[in-house]
């Protein structure tokens, strides 16, 4: 449960239905890569106090589908680190007004018939559904490869810690 997109995650706990799409997979990439980071920083001498948002995290990922939606606001708010700070806050903006800007259409495209007078409706929203999907995409690797010559100056995982206690300090 942890990896799954906000959208999902709330629509498991209202018990909704809604469509499973490939920005609810990149999203998931995204709180699989801070997974990755609490995880292999959390017992690092110092870590949870120059990152606030690593027990936060730990906090929100433990208990259940509510807590769960706590890691958006962690990580917008909380989320306190030299190295990838960066990267995590762009790409949550950016699944945010992903998430934004097809939240109508995600409302719409159930009610929409799939006889054939308006089979060409349905087509022409998943076409329109499918390029969203990429341009996000895009912007997603865009702003990975920009943060990546950031993140290459640091060689090892001594490095990237010992960033982050000068900036707590």
């Amino acid at each position: 449960m942890p990896f799954m997109s906000l959208r999902i995650l709330e629509a498991l706990q209202a018990r909704e239905t809604i469509i499973h799409t490939a920005l609810d997979d990149l999203e998931s990439f995204l709180w699989l890569l801070i997974w990755g980071i609490v995880h292999a920083s959390k017992d690092i001498e110092g870590a949870k106090t120059t990152n606030r948002g690593i027990k936060r995290m730990l906090d929100a990922w433990s208990g259940g589908v509510k807590s769960n939606l706590t890691k958006y606001y962690v990580t917008d708010r909380a989320w306190k680190d030299a190295v990838f700070g960066g990267l995590i806050k762009e790409w949550s903006g950016i699944f945010g007004r992903a998430t934004e800007g097809t939240e109508e259409l995600m409302e719409h495209l159930p009610t929409i018939p799939l006889n054939n007078q308006q089979g060409s409706e349905w087509s022409r929203e998943c076409n329109w559904l499918e390029s969203y999907c990429v341009n996000v995409y895009e912007e997603v690797l865009k702003s990975g490869f920009e943060h990546l010559e950031k993140v290459r100056k640091y060689s090892n995982w001594t490095e990237v810690v010992a960033a982050n206690s000068q900036r707590g300090r």
